[in-house]
This record gives structure tokens, sequence and C-alpha cells, in this order.
């Protein structure tokens, strides 16, 4: 008989790279890029590009050896911050190039998102990343990644000056 087949089998680090492809893609069609520079894009984009962001900081711990039940426990979990800090300890940014914006607007998505700001109404001022920082970032972190665990990547290069797409 063959043994069942277990989290730490099933979770792989192709896998968390796939899914997060999708979210990045999907933000970025709910995104559209039919805003100006300055105008702030739909909340389900954020929030779609934090989870893809999300997963393919997971992909890479996971591809690094780190246990599925530490990727969810509290250790890491949703925290973005704690999965980004073990990621670069890991070697992350051998293989990302790290631009300032991206830790803005990280930082920001992280902030937009506490208590599930980005999924439930949640009142009060907030600040919003231009759009034109979170999608590099989301792609740019993926394209570094996804060739490490086997995965492919978007077909897209920004210009690191102005962090537009070419």
């Amino acid at each position: 008989m063959d043994k069942p087949l277990t989290d730490e089998d099933r979770t792989t680090a192709i896998g968390l790279a796939r899914y997060a492809y999708e979210y990045i893609e999907a933000a970025m069609l709910v995104e559209g890029n039919d805003q100006t520079p300055t105008d702030i894009s739909p909340i389900p984009a954020y929030f779609l590009a934090l989870h893809g962001i999300e997963l393919t900081l997971k992909s890479y711990l996971r591809f690094r050896g780190v246990t599925v039940k530490e990727l969810r426990g509290p250790k890491y979990g949703h925290d973005l911050h704690a999965c980004h800090r073990k990621a670069k300890e890991l070697g992350l940014l051998s293989v990302f190039n790290e631009q300032p914006t991206d830790a803005d607007a990280m930082r920001m998505l992280v902030g937009l998102n506490e208590h599930q700001g980005l999924r439930y109404i949640k009142t009060g001022r907030k600040h919003f990343p231009l759009w034109s920082l979170v999608e590099p970032l989301a792609v740019r972190l993926h394209q570094a990644v996804a060739p490490e665990v086997g995965y492919r990547s978007f077909n897209i290069t920004y210009n690191p000056l102005t962090t537009g797409a070419d």
C-alpha cells in the first residue's frame, strides 16, 4: 500500500509559485492599467498582489527547506515581514534585486491589510501605494523566485529608474 501524502508532500515550492503567479496575474487584470500614475487602483488588485507576494515568498521559503507546518504556524502565517526576513536570511537577495521602492510598497501593503483591511471595510485614513510600485514589486519578485523553484514567470520588464513597465 502506498503511504498517504502529507501536507509536506503536497505543498511544493512549484505549487506555491503557480498560485502566486495566478494571484499576481489576476491583480493585474483587476487593475486594468487604465489608471493615471497617481490614481489609486481597485482595492481587490492590492489584495491579490499582496497575496501573490506572500505566496512567492513562501514558495522561496519552501524551496529552501522551511516546512509547511512552519509556514502555516504563528512564526510566519500571513506575516509578510517575517516571510520576507526569513527569505532574505536564506539568500533571496542573491536572486532578487530589491529596489528602494520595494520596501515602501511592501510596508504600505502590509499596513493596508492590517486586521484584514484589504478584505473588509476599515474606516479611517488609508495610504495606498501607487500601483506603479506594487505591480513591479510583485512581478519582479516572482521573476526572481520562479526560476529557482522550477516554475515559469512573467515576460515583463520594468525600468528600475521609473518603475513603470517598458
